[in-house]
Protein backbone atom coordinates (compact mmCIF):
# COMPACT_ATOMS: atom_id res chain seq x y z
CA UNK A 1 0.00 0.00 0.00
CA UNK A 2 0.84 3.48 -0.50
CA UNK A 3 3.02 5.63 1.70
CA UNK A 4 1.12 8.75 0.52
CA UNK A 5 -2.61 8.97 -0.51
CA UNK A 6 -2.39 11.38 -2.99
CA UNK A 7 0.28 10.30 -5.16
CA UNK A 8 -0.04 13.56 -7.98
CA UNK A 9 2.36 15.44 -4.91
CA UNK A 10 4.70 12.58 -4.05
CA UNK A 11 7.60 14.35 -5.51
CA UNK A 12 6.22 17.58 -4.10
CA UNK A 13 7.79 19.26 -7.36
CA UNK A 14 4.95 21.56 -7.91
CA UNK A 15 4.78 22.82 -4.20
CA UNK A 16 8.29 23.88 -4.39
CA UNK A 17 7.90 25.84 -7.41
CA UNK A 18 5.39 27.35 -5.64
CA UNK A 19 7.16 28.22 -2.61
CA UNK A 20 10.16 29.35 -4.75
CA UNK A 21 7.54 31.79 -6.61
CA UNK A 22 6.35 33.24 -3.59
CA UNK A 23 9.94 33.94 -2.22
CA UNK A 24 11.46 35.25 -5.40
CA UNK A 25 8.65 37.04 -6.85
CA UNK A 26 8.27 39.63 -4.86
CA UNK A 27 11.80 40.87 -4.28
CA UNK A 28 12.59 40.37 -8.06
CA UNK A 29 8.99 42.21 -9.28
CA UNK A 30 10.19 45.33 -6.66
CA UNK A 31 14.08 45.31 -8.38
CA UNK A 32 12.90 45.24 -11.94
CA UNK A 33 10.37 48.21 -11.79
CA UNK A 34 12.97 50.35 -9.64
CA UNK A 35 15.49 49.32 -13.08
CA UNK A 36 13.07 50.26 -15.80
CA UNK A 37 11.81 53.42 -13.54
CA UNK A 38 15.12 53.88 -12.23
CA UNK A 39 13.56 55.38 -8.65
CA UNK A 40 17.44 56.52 -7.60
CA UNK A 41 19.95 54.32 -5.72
CA UNK A 42 19.58 50.47 -4.71
CA UNK A 43 20.23 51.23 -1.18
CA UNK A 44 20.09 48.59 1.68
CA UNK A 45 16.58 49.59 2.38
CA UNK A 46 15.67 48.26 -0.50
CA UNK A 47 17.53 45.40 0.05
CA UNK A 48 15.53 44.58 3.62
CA UNK A 49 12.51 45.20 1.95
CA UNK A 50 12.73 43.66 -0.64
CA UNK A 51 14.08 40.46 1.58
CA UNK A 52 10.95 40.98 3.74
CA UNK A 53 8.83 41.00 0.86
CA UNK A 54 9.46 37.44 -0.51
CA UNK A 55 9.82 36.08 3.05
CA UNK A 56 6.87 37.45 4.25
CA UNK A 57 4.99 36.03 1.28
CA UNK A 58 6.25 32.59 1.79
CA UNK A 59 5.40 32.34 5.53
CA UNK A 60 1.90 33.69 4.96
CA UNK A 61 1.27 31.16 2.19
CA UNK A 62 3.06 28.38 4.19
CA UNK A 63 0.58 29.72 7.44
CA UNK A 64 -2.60 28.97 4.66
CA UNK A 65 -1.69 25.61 3.46
CA UNK A 66 -0.46 26.63 0.02
CA UNK A 67 2.49 24.01 0.41
CA UNK A 68 0.28 21.52 1.51
CA UNK A 69 -0.07 18.40 -0.99
CA UNK A 70 -3.58 18.24 -0.09
CA UNK A 71 -4.36 21.32 -0.47
CA UNK A 72 -6.84 22.08 -3.34
CA UNK A 73 -5.69 22.78 -6.76
CA UNK A 74 -8.61 25.21 -7.95
CA UNK A 75 -7.83 28.48 -9.01
CA UNK A 76 -10.39 30.15 -6.29
CA UNK A 77 -8.18 28.41 -3.75
CA UNK A 78 -5.17 29.94 -5.45
CA UNK A 79 -6.73 33.54 -5.37
CA UNK A 80 -7.97 33.33 -2.03
CA UNK A 81 -4.71 31.91 -0.43
CA UNK A 82 -2.30 34.35 -2.62
CA UNK A 83 -4.72 37.87 -1.98
CA UNK A 84 -4.39 37.05 1.98
CA UNK A 85 -1.01 36.29 2.13
CA UNK A 86 -0.77 39.70 -0.17
CA UNK A 87 -2.68 41.70 2.56
CA UNK A 88 -0.81 39.58 5.05
CA UNK A 89 2.53 40.93 3.81
CA UNK A 90 2.04 44.80 2.75
CA UNK A 91 0.69 44.94 6.69
CA UNK A 92 3.49 44.03 7.65
CA UNK A 93 5.74 45.85 5.48
CA UNK A 94 4.12 49.08 6.19
CA UNK A 95 4.55 48.19 9.99
CA UNK A 96 8.01 47.87 9.78
CA UNK A 97 8.61 50.81 7.51
CA UNK A 98 6.99 52.53 9.90
CA UNK A 99 8.64 51.91 13.34
CA UNK A 100 12.12 51.14 11.49
CA UNK A 101 12.52 52.58 7.92
CA UNK A 102 10.55 55.89 8.65
CA UNK A 103 13.45 58.09 7.92
CA UNK A 104 13.94 56.64 4.79
CA UNK A 105 12.25 57.61 1.59
CA UNK A 106 11.11 55.11 -0.70
CA UNK A 107 9.92 56.20 -4.22
CA UNK A 108 5.67 56.23 -4.28
CA UNK A 109 5.35 55.14 -7.65
CA UNK A 110 7.75 51.69 -7.79
CA UNK A 111 6.47 50.95 -4.37
CA UNK A 112 2.58 51.49 -5.67
CA UNK A 113 3.61 49.43 -8.74
CA UNK A 114 5.10 46.50 -6.64
CA UNK A 115 2.19 46.10 -4.09
CA UNK A 116 -0.27 46.19 -7.28
CA UNK A 117 1.47 43.82 -9.46
CA UNK A 118 2.41 41.20 -7.32
CA UNK A 119 0.02 39.12 -6.61
CA UNK A 120 -1.69 38.86 -9.77
CA UNK A 121 1.79 37.97 -11.29
CA UNK A 122 2.28 35.19 -8.33
CA UNK A 123 -1.42 33.86 -9.14
CA UNK A 124 -0.34 33.47 -12.33
CA UNK A 125 2.45 31.83 -12.41
CA UNK A 126 1.21 29.47 -10.08
CA UNK A 127 -2.04 28.81 -12.46
CA UNK A 128 0.41 28.50 -15.33
CA UNK A 129 2.68 26.05 -12.94
CA UNK A 130 -0.29 23.53 -11.89
CA UNK A 131 -1.38 23.30 -15.48
CA UNK A 132 1.77 22.48 -16.99
CA UNK A 133 2.87 19.74 -14.11
CA UNK A 134 -0.94 18.25 -14.88
CA UNK A 135 0.11 18.18 -18.60
CA UNK A 136 3.60 17.13 -18.06
CA UNK A 137 2.94 14.39 -14.99
CA UNK A 138 3.79 11.09 -15.40
CA UNK A 139 1.92 10.19 -11.89
CA UNK A 140 -2.06 9.22 -12.11
CA UNK A 141 -4.53 9.71 -9.17
CA UNK A 142 -5.78 6.11 -9.23
CA UNK A 143 -9.52 5.94 -8.22
CA UNK A 144 -11.05 2.64 -7.30
CA UNK A 145 -14.94 3.07 -7.96
CA UNK A 146 -17.18 -0.08 -6.50
CA UNK A 147 -20.47 0.24 -8.69
CA UNK A 148 -21.72 1.64 -11.11
CA UNK A 149 -24.95 3.56 -9.44
CA UNK A 150 -23.66 6.85 -11.65
CA UNK A 151 -22.24 6.53 -15.02
CA UNK A 152 -19.73 9.42 -15.72
CA UNK A 153 -20.42 11.19 -18.55
CA UNK A 154 -17.98 11.81 -21.52
CA UNK A 155 -17.23 15.79 -20.54
CA UNK A 156 -16.49 14.48 -16.68
CA UNK A 157 -14.22 11.71 -18.06
CA UNK A 158 -12.54 14.49 -19.75
CA UNK A 159 -12.37 17.03 -16.89
CA UNK A 160 -10.76 13.95 -14.94
CA UNK A 161 -8.31 13.03 -17.06
CA UNK A 162 -7.38 16.59 -17.24
CA UNK A 163 -6.87 16.69 -13.31
CA UNK A 164 -4.49 13.20 -14.44
CA UNK A 165 -7.24 10.84 -12.38
CA UNK A 166 -7.45 7.47 -13.87
CA UNK A 167 -10.61 5.68 -12.57
CA UNK A 168 -10.77 1.51 -12.35
CA UNK A 169 -14.19 -0.17 -11.62
CA UNK A 170 -14.67 -3.22 -9.13
CA UNK A 171 -18.29 -4.64 -9.65
CA UNK A 172 -20.29 -4.37 -6.22
CA UNK A 173 -20.53 -8.10 -6.14
CA UNK A 174 -16.77 -8.38 -5.51
CA UNK A 175 -16.90 -7.40 -1.91
CA UNK A 176 -15.97 -10.97 -0.83
CA UNK A 177 -12.61 -10.20 -2.48
CA UNK A 178 -12.66 -6.44 -2.03
CA UNK A 179 -9.59 -5.86 0.17
CA UNK A 180 -7.35 -8.09 -2.28
CA UNK A 181 -8.23 -6.13 -5.35
CA UNK A 182 -7.22 -3.14 -3.24
CA UNK A 183 -4.20 -4.58 -2.35
CA UNK A 184 -3.44 -4.96 -6.21
CA UNK A 185 -4.84 -1.78 -7.48
CA UNK A 186 -3.40 0.10 -4.31
CA UNK A 187 -5.55 2.63 -5.93
CA UNK A 188 -5.41 6.30 -3.84
CA UNK A 189 -9.04 6.95 -2.93
CA UNK A 190 -12.27 4.20 -3.04
CA UNK A 191 -14.97 5.85 -4.73
CA UNK A 192 -18.10 4.46 -3.21
CA UNK A 193 -20.76 4.20 -6.36
CA UNK A 194 -22.99 1.95 -4.93
CA UNK A 195 -26.57 0.98 -6.27
CA UNK A 196 -27.79 -0.32 -3.00
CA UNK A 197 -27.09 0.41 0.28
CA UNK A 198 -24.21 -0.87 2.50
CA UNK A 199 -24.39 -3.43 4.71
CA UNK A 200 -22.74 -5.04 8.07
CA UNK A 201 -19.92 -7.02 5.90
CA UNK A 202 -19.12 -4.09 3.52
CA UNK A 203 -18.67 -1.43 6.37
CA UNK A 204 -16.17 -3.80 7.63
CA UNK A 205 -14.29 -4.46 4.58
CA UNK A 206 -14.68 -0.53 3.99
CA UNK A 207 -12.88 0.30 7.61
CA UNK A 208 -10.06 -1.95 6.96
CA UNK A 209 -9.34 -0.22 3.45
CA UNK A 210 -9.49 3.35 5.06
CA UNK A 211 -6.83 2.11 7.95
CA UNK A 212 -4.56 0.77 5.32
CA UNK A 213 -3.93 4.12 3.91
CA UNK A 214 -6.56 4.28 0.90
CA UNK A 215 -9.19 7.02 1.29
CA UNK A 216 -12.76 5.80 1.34
CA UNK A 217 -14.96 8.57 -0.45
CA UNK A 218 -18.41 9.15 -1.00
CA UNK A 219 -20.09 10.15 -4.79
CA UNK A 220 -21.45 13.32 -3.30
CA UNK A 221 -17.90 14.00 -1.67
CA UNK A 222 -15.74 13.23 -5.16
CA UNK A 223 -18.01 15.60 -7.25
CA UNK A 224 -17.66 18.37 -5.20
CA UNK A 225 -14.07 17.74 -4.87
CA UNK A 226 -12.86 16.69 -8.32
CA UNK A 227 -15.51 17.63 -10.78
CA UNK A 228 -16.78 20.87 -8.35
CA UNK A 229 -20.47 20.17 -9.39
CA UNK A 230 -22.70 18.74 -6.54
CA UNK A 231 -24.08 15.24 -7.26
CA UNK A 232 -27.85 14.93 -7.74
CA UNK A 233 -29.47 11.33 -7.28
CA UNK A 234 -31.90 10.12 -9.42
CA UNK A 235 -33.75 8.04 -7.29
CA UNK A 236 -35.07 11.59 -5.86
CA UNK A 237 -34.53 10.68 -2.05
CA UNK A 238 -32.00 12.69 -0.80
CA UNK A 239 -33.45 15.57 1.32
CA UNK A 240 -30.03 17.36 2.34
CA UNK A 241 -30.21 20.12 -0.42
CA UNK A 242 -32.74 21.14 1.06
CA UNK A 243 -30.46 22.33 3.93
CA UNK A 244 -27.26 22.77 1.84
CA UNK A 245 -28.42 24.89 -0.56
CA UNK A 246 -29.09 28.62 0.91
CA UNK A 247 -29.99 32.02 -0.63
CA UNK A 248 -27.01 34.57 -0.31
CA UNK A 249 -26.33 36.27 3.03
CA UNK A 250 -26.74 40.23 3.51
CA UNK A 251 -22.66 40.62 3.21
CA UNK A 252 -22.66 38.12 0.01
CA UNK A 253 -25.62 39.81 -1.66
CA UNK A 254 -23.84 43.27 -1.09
CA UNK A 255 -20.63 41.87 -2.34
CA UNK A 256 -22.49 40.58 -5.53
CA UNK A 257 -24.15 43.94 -6.46
CA UNK A 258 -21.02 45.89 -5.94
CA UNK A 259 -19.62 43.62 -8.69
CA UNK A 260 -22.88 43.65 -10.30
CA UNK A 261 -22.42 47.48 -10.80
CA UNK A 262 -18.83 47.72 -11.18
CA UNK A 263 -19.46 45.51 -14.00
CA UNK A 264 -22.62 47.78 -15.36
CA UNK A 265 -20.40 50.86 -15.04
CA UNK A 266 -17.19 49.83 -17.02
CA UNK A 267 -18.74 47.20 -19.59
CA UNK A 268 -21.52 49.75 -20.36
CA UNK A 269 -19.49 52.69 -21.50
CA UNK A 270 -16.39 50.28 -23.07
CA UNK A 271 -19.42 48.55 -25.27
CA UNK A 272 -21.09 51.39 -26.76
CA UNK A 273 -19.22 50.68 -29.76
CA UNK A 274 -20.14 47.48 -30.20
CA UNK A 275 -23.36 47.97 -29.20
CA UNK A 276 -23.86 50.54 -32.05
CA UNK A 277 -21.99 48.57 -34.40
CA UNK A 278 -24.03 45.41 -33.74
CA UNK A 279 -27.65 47.44 -33.78
CA UNK A 280 -26.49 48.09 -37.46
CA UNK A 281 -25.28 44.69 -38.32
CA UNK A 282 -28.45 43.41 -37.02
CA UNK A 283 -30.58 45.79 -39.23
CA UNK A 284 -28.50 45.02 -42.42
CA UNK A 285 -28.50 41.07 -42.17
CA UNK A 286 -31.86 40.33 -40.54
CA UNK A 287 -34.32 43.52 -41.45
CA UNK A 288 -36.46 43.72 -37.80
CA UNK A 289 -36.53 44.60 -34.30
CA UNK A 290 -32.65 44.84 -32.82
CA UNK A 291 -33.79 43.56 -29.14
CA UNK A 292 -35.56 40.31 -28.44
CA UNK A 293 -37.47 40.23 -25.31
CA UNK A 294 -38.86 37.03 -23.55
CA UNK A 295 -39.84 35.68 -20.08
CA UNK A 296 -37.41 34.19 -17.85
CA UNK A 297 -37.48 32.97 -14.48
CA UNK A 298 -35.63 34.95 -11.75
CA UNK A 299 -35.18 34.92 -8.09
CA UNK A 300 -37.67 32.98 -5.79
CA UNK A 301 -39.42 31.95 -9.13
CA UNK A 302 -40.75 35.24 -10.23
CA UNK A 303 -40.86 35.83 -14.00
CA UNK A 304 -39.28 38.96 -15.47
CA UNK A 305 -38.24 40.35 -18.92
CA UNK A 306 -34.86 39.37 -20.04
CA UNK A 307 -33.25 41.46 -23.35
CA UNK A 308 -30.94 40.49 -25.59
CA UNK A 309 -29.63 41.10 -29.00
CA UNK A 310 -31.71 39.92 -31.72
CA UNK A 311 -29.97 37.14 -33.20
CA UNK A 312 -32.19 34.79 -35.14
CA UNK A 313 -34.17 35.84 -37.77
CA UNK A 314 -37.78 37.15 -36.65
CA UNK A 315 -40.78 35.00 -37.16
CA UNK A 316 -38.51 32.00 -37.06
CA UNK A 317 -39.40 28.25 -36.90
CA UNK A 318 -40.30 27.38 -33.02
CA UNK A 319 -37.93 24.96 -31.02
CA UNK A 320 -36.90 25.88 -27.56
CA UNK A 321 -34.34 24.66 -28.26
CA UNK A 322 -30.76 25.78 -30.82
CA UNK A 323 -29.26 23.40 -32.88
CA UNK A 324 -25.72 23.14 -34.08
CA UNK A 325 -25.57 25.10 -37.84
CA UNK A 326 -29.81 26.38 -36.96
CA UNK A 327 -30.68 27.95 -39.92
CA UNK A 328 -32.76 30.30 -37.82
CA UNK A 329 -29.60 32.75 -37.00
CA UNK A 330 -28.52 34.79 -39.05
CA UNK A 331 -24.40 35.62 -39.79
CA UNK A 332 -23.60 38.21 -37.01
CA UNK A 333 -26.37 36.58 -34.86
CA UNK A 334 -23.84 33.31 -35.11
CA UNK A 335 -21.24 35.86 -33.67
CA UNK A 336 -22.65 37.31 -31.14
CA UNK A 337 -23.50 34.34 -29.92
CA UNK A 338 -19.91 32.77 -29.67
CA UNK A 339 -18.54 35.80 -28.69
CA UNK A 340 -21.45 36.50 -26.07
CA UNK A 341 -22.01 40.22 -27.54
CA UNK A 342 -25.42 39.21 -27.79
CA UNK A 343 -25.66 39.37 -24.01
CA UNK A 344 -24.61 42.95 -22.91
CA UNK A 345 -28.16 44.39 -23.18
CA UNK A 346 -29.02 42.35 -19.95
CA UNK A 347 -26.98 45.30 -18.20
CA UNK A 348 -29.85 46.56 -17.99
CA UNK A 349 -31.33 43.69 -16.31
CA UNK A 350 -28.48 43.94 -13.69
CA UNK A 351 -28.50 47.55 -13.32
CA UNK A 352 -32.45 47.02 -12.51
CA UNK A 353 -31.84 44.25 -9.83
CA UNK A 354 -33.17 41.38 -11.72
CA UNK A 355 -30.10 39.81 -12.78
CA UNK A 356 -26.52 39.39 -11.50
CA UNK A 357 -23.41 39.27 -13.68
CA UNK A 358 -22.63 35.71 -12.29
CA UNK A 359 -25.21 33.44 -11.29
CA UNK A 360 -27.28 30.26 -12.99
CA UNK A 361 -28.07 31.07 -16.25
CA UNK A 362 -31.30 32.48 -16.80
CA UNK A 363 -34.21 29.96 -18.16
CA UNK A 364 -37.21 30.05 -20.16
CA UNK A 365 -40.50 30.15 -18.47
CA UNK A 366 -41.27 27.06 -20.44
CA UNK A 367 -38.69 25.20 -20.40
CA UNK A 368 -38.47 25.65 -16.40
CA UNK A 369 -42.19 24.48 -15.90
CA UNK A 370 -40.74 20.85 -17.64
CA UNK A 371 -37.58 20.76 -16.19
CA UNK A 372 -39.34 21.17 -12.93
CA UNK A 373 -41.28 18.16 -13.56
CA UNK A 374 -38.52 15.83 -14.55
CA UNK A 375 -35.46 17.55 -12.37
CA UNK A 376 -35.73 16.98 -8.69
CA UNK A 377 -34.69 20.46 -6.34
CA UNK A 378 -34.47 22.33 -9.72
CA UNK A 379 -36.24 24.55 -8.13
CA UNK A 380 -33.34 25.67 -5.70
CA UNK A 381 -31.27 26.93 -8.56
CA UNK A 382 -34.16 30.03 -8.11
CA UNK A 383 -33.25 30.65 -4.50
CA UNK A 384 -30.49 33.37 -6.05
CA UNK A 385 -31.12 35.65 -9.18
CA UNK A 386 -30.01 34.14 -12.60
CA UNK A 387 -26.61 35.67 -14.42
CA UNK A 388 -25.60 36.45 -17.89
CA UNK A 389 -22.57 33.86 -17.01
CA UNK A 390 -22.19 31.37 -14.60
CA UNK A 391 -20.28 28.23 -12.88
CA UNK A 392 -22.54 25.62 -15.23
CA UNK A 393 -21.86 28.12 -18.38
CA UNK A 394 -18.03 27.92 -18.18
CA UNK A 395 -17.74 24.23 -16.90
CA UNK A 396 -20.22 22.54 -18.88
CA UNK A 397 -21.28 23.01 -22.79
CA UNK A 398 -24.50 24.14 -24.42
CA UNK A 399 -27.14 21.83 -23.49
CA UNK A 400 -30.04 20.57 -25.72
CA UNK A 401 -32.32 18.06 -23.38
CA UNK A 402 -33.12 17.81 -20.21
CA UNK A 403 -30.21 15.58 -18.94
CA UNK A 404 -27.92 18.41 -20.23
CA UNK A 405 -30.37 21.24 -17.60
CA UNK A 406 -29.54 18.36 -14.97
CA UNK A 407 -25.80 18.48 -15.39
CA UNK A 408 -26.21 22.22 -15.44
CA UNK A 409 -28.04 22.19 -11.98
CA UNK A 410 -25.78 20.16 -10.49
CA UNK A 411 -22.62 23.11 -11.09
CA UNK A 412 -25.42 25.85 -10.86
CA UNK A 413 -26.24 24.58 -6.99
CA UNK A 414 -21.95 24.04 -6.09
CA UNK A 415 -22.32 27.43 -6.87
CA UNK A 416 -24.52 28.57 -4.69
CA UNK A 417 -23.47 26.40 -1.69
CA UNK A 418 -19.80 27.50 -2.28
CA UNK A 419 -20.44 30.52 -3.03
CA UNK A 420 -17.20 32.86 -1.86
CA UNK A 421 -15.54 36.25 -3.99
CA UNK A 422 -12.99 33.75 -4.61
CA UNK A 423 -15.38 31.09 -6.30
CA UNK A 424 -17.10 34.62 -8.51
CA UNK A 425 -13.24 35.46 -9.22
CA UNK A 426 -12.59 32.33 -10.80
CA UNK A 427 -15.56 32.04 -12.92
CA UNK A 428 -15.46 35.78 -14.02
CA UNK A 429 -11.60 34.17 -15.48
CA UNK A 430 -13.20 31.47 -17.07
CA UNK A 431 -15.98 33.66 -18.44
CA UNK A 432 -13.02 35.73 -20.65
CA UNK A 433 -11.52 32.87 -21.20
CA UNK A 434 -14.35 30.77 -22.62
CA UNK A 435 -15.37 34.38 -24.40
CA UNK A 436 -11.56 35.11 -26.00
CA UNK A 437 -11.53 31.82 -26.98
CA UNK A 438 -15.15 32.27 -28.73
CA UNK A 439 -16.25 28.85 -27.83
CA UNK A 440 -19.99 30.15 -26.73
CA UNK A 441 -21.52 29.17 -23.37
Amino acid sequence: MKKSSFQQYQNRKALCIYGLIDLLIPPFLLGLIHFCFDGGPWTKSYCYLATLSGLFFFLGTAFQGGYSRYNERCISKKLEITFKTWFFTVFLLMAVSYFYLVILNFDRFIMTASVILTPFIVVSLKIFVNSLNRKLSKNKIVIAVLGRNYQFNEHEQAMLTSQSIELTYIDFNEIDTLQTTIEEITPDYLLLNLEKPANEKLIKNLTHINLKGTRVIQLYHFMEAFLRKCYIPYDQQDLSYLDNIRRYNATKYSLKRIIDWSAVLILGILSIPVILISAYKIKKESPGKIFFRQSRVGVEGESFQAIKFRSMHENAKFDPYTQKKDPRIFPFGNFMRKSRIDELPQLWNVAKGEMHLLGPRTEWDILVENYEKEIPYYHERHLVRPGISGWAQVLYPYGANTEDARQKLMYDLYYIKHWSIWLEMETLIRTISVVLGKKGL
